[in-house]
Protein backbone atom coordinates (compact mmCIF):
# COMPACT_ATOMS: atom_id res chain seq x y z
CA UNK A 1 0.00 0.00 0.00
CA UNK A 2 2.65 2.14 0.86
CA UNK A 3 4.75 1.39 -2.27
CA UNK A 4 1.57 2.32 -4.13
CA UNK A 5 1.00 5.70 -2.19
CA UNK A 6 5.00 6.46 -3.35
CA UNK A 7 4.41 5.86 -7.04
CA UNK A 8 0.93 7.75 -7.31
CA UNK A 9 3.14 11.08 -5.44
CA UNK A 10 5.97 10.25 -8.19
CA UNK A 11 3.43 10.00 -11.07
CA UNK A 12 1.79 13.02 -9.83
CA UNK A 13 5.04 15.47 -9.68
CA UNK A 14 5.65 14.27 -13.60
CA UNK A 15 2.02 14.58 -14.20
CA UNK A 16 2.50 18.38 -13.03
CA UNK A 17 5.82 18.95 -15.03
CA UNK A 18 3.98 18.05 -18.23
CA UNK A 19 0.66 19.79 -17.45
CA UNK A 20 2.92 23.07 -16.95
CA UNK A 21 5.08 21.96 -20.33
CA UNK A 22 1.58 22.15 -22.20
CA UNK A 23 0.14 25.03 -20.64
CA UNK A 24 3.58 26.82 -21.33
CA UNK A 25 3.29 25.44 -24.91
CA UNK A 26 -0.04 26.41 -25.39
CA UNK A 27 0.94 30.18 -24.64
CA UNK A 28 -0.33 29.49 -20.52
CA UNK A 29 -3.15 30.35 -18.81
CA UNK A 30 -4.68 33.63 -17.96
CA UNK A 31 -3.31 34.15 -14.24
CA UNK A 32 -5.37 37.48 -13.64
CA UNK A 33 -7.94 35.71 -11.26
CA UNK A 34 -4.98 34.25 -9.50
CA UNK A 35 -4.55 36.26 -6.03
CA UNK A 36 -0.45 37.74 -6.38
CA UNK A 37 -0.20 36.17 -9.57
CA UNK A 38 1.66 37.89 -12.82
CA UNK A 39 1.63 36.97 -16.11
CA UNK A 40 4.90 36.66 -17.46
CA UNK A 41 4.19 35.58 -21.02
CA UNK A 42 4.74 31.62 -22.14
CA UNK A 43 7.03 29.76 -20.31
CA UNK A 44 9.73 28.19 -22.67
CA UNK A 45 9.55 24.48 -22.72
CA UNK A 46 10.71 21.68 -20.23
CA UNK A 47 13.19 19.29 -20.98
CA UNK A 48 13.12 15.92 -19.68
CA UNK A 49 16.88 14.17 -18.52
CA UNK A 50 17.70 10.60 -17.29
CA UNK A 51 20.43 9.85 -15.08
CA UNK A 52 22.26 6.50 -15.08
CA UNK A 53 20.82 3.70 -13.22
CA UNK A 54 22.15 2.44 -9.90
CA UNK A 55 22.13 -1.07 -8.97
CA UNK A 56 21.29 -1.82 -5.32
CA UNK A 57 21.98 -5.50 -3.94
CA UNK A 58 19.38 -7.05 -2.18
CA UNK A 59 18.63 -5.43 1.36
CA UNK A 60 20.82 -2.01 -0.01
CA UNK A 61 19.72 1.21 0.33
CA UNK A 62 21.07 3.63 -2.45
CA UNK A 63 20.30 7.16 -4.58
CA UNK A 64 20.25 7.74 -7.85
CA UNK A 65 20.91 10.85 -9.69
CA UNK A 66 19.62 13.06 -12.88
CA UNK A 67 21.33 16.54 -13.52
CA UNK A 68 19.88 19.56 -15.59
CA UNK A 69 22.67 21.02 -18.13
CA UNK A 70 24.59 23.88 -17.38
CA UNK A 71 22.10 27.27 -17.30
CA UNK A 72 18.59 24.74 -16.55
CA UNK A 73 17.23 24.13 -12.91
CA UNK A 74 14.85 21.19 -12.07
CA UNK A 75 11.32 21.71 -12.25
CA UNK A 76 10.26 18.35 -11.41
CA UNK A 77 11.61 14.76 -11.72
CA UNK A 78 10.87 10.96 -10.77
CA UNK A 79 12.20 7.74 -10.31
CA UNK A 80 11.99 4.71 -12.22
CA UNK A 81 12.68 0.96 -10.71
CA UNK A 82 13.53 -1.96 -12.71
CA UNK A 83 11.17 -4.22 -10.16
CA UNK A 84 8.80 -3.74 -7.52
CA UNK A 85 10.61 -4.74 -4.78
CA UNK A 86 12.94 -1.02 -4.77
CA UNK A 87 10.92 1.28 -2.61
CA UNK A 88 11.09 4.61 -2.99
CA UNK A 89 12.14 6.94 0.14
CA UNK A 90 12.28 10.06 -1.35
CA UNK A 91 12.76 12.11 -4.47
CA UNK A 92 13.50 15.67 -4.98
CA UNK A 93 15.17 18.54 -6.13
CA UNK A 94 18.49 19.30 -5.14
CA UNK A 95 20.86 21.98 -6.68
CA UNK A 96 20.71 21.67 -10.23
CA UNK A 97 19.41 17.95 -10.09
CA UNK A 98 16.79 15.74 -8.88
CA UNK A 99 17.61 12.39 -6.47
CA UNK A 100 15.72 9.44 -5.45
CA UNK A 101 16.47 7.39 -2.37
CA UNK A 102 15.36 3.89 -2.63
CA UNK A 103 15.55 0.76 -0.53
CA UNK A 104 15.96 -2.82 -2.68
CA UNK A 105 13.73 -5.11 -0.38
CA UNK A 106 14.01 -8.01 -3.06
CA UNK A 107 16.59 -11.07 -3.57
CA UNK A 108 18.07 -10.03 -6.92
CA UNK A 109 19.89 -6.93 -7.86
CA UNK A 110 17.56 -4.38 -9.15
CA UNK A 111 18.03 -0.64 -10.51
CA UNK A 112 16.95 2.62 -9.65
CA UNK A 113 16.83 5.62 -12.15
CA UNK A 114 16.22 9.19 -11.31
CA UNK A 115 14.51 11.74 -14.22
CA UNK A 116 14.76 15.11 -14.37
CA UNK A 117 12.45 18.15 -16.11
CA UNK A 118 14.60 21.26 -16.51
CA UNK A 119 13.99 24.72 -17.79
CA UNK A 120 15.50 27.82 -18.13
CA UNK A 121 15.26 30.10 -15.23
Amino acid sequence: MRRARILAMAATVILVAGSATAAAQSGGGDVKDVPGAQDVGPLAAHNQYTGTPTSLAPGASGSAWAYCPAGEVPTGGGAGTSAFDIYLLDTRPSGTAWLVFGKNTGSTTQNITAYVVCTVP
